[in-house]
């Protein structure tokens, strides 16, 4: 019987390590999934500050047309 029992202790052991290696890979992967999209937000926001330079758009008018749009969007709601 302490045969079984120590046996069980390993899979045990070995269980938690691949539980804890497990979080680590989570933990991992959350921080890479944050970081691209953080890229894509900043690569979206170049996006847009090209093409207000391709179309002659000026930094005013495009903030004028988003203060536009968010008071037309409050006073309907």
């Amino acid at each position: 019987m302490g045969d079984r029992l120590k046996k069980l202790e390993e899979r045990i052991g070995k269980r938690k390590e691949r539980i804890e290696k497990l979080h680590s890979s989570i933990k991992e992967e959350k921080s890479k999934l944050k970081k691209d999209e953080e890229t894509l937000m900043h690569l979206k926001y170049d996006e847009v500050l090209k093409r207000m330079q391709e179309t002659g758009v000026s930094p005013d008018e495009a903030l004028r047309a988003i203060d536009s749009q968010s008071n037309d969007n409050q006073g309907g709601v």
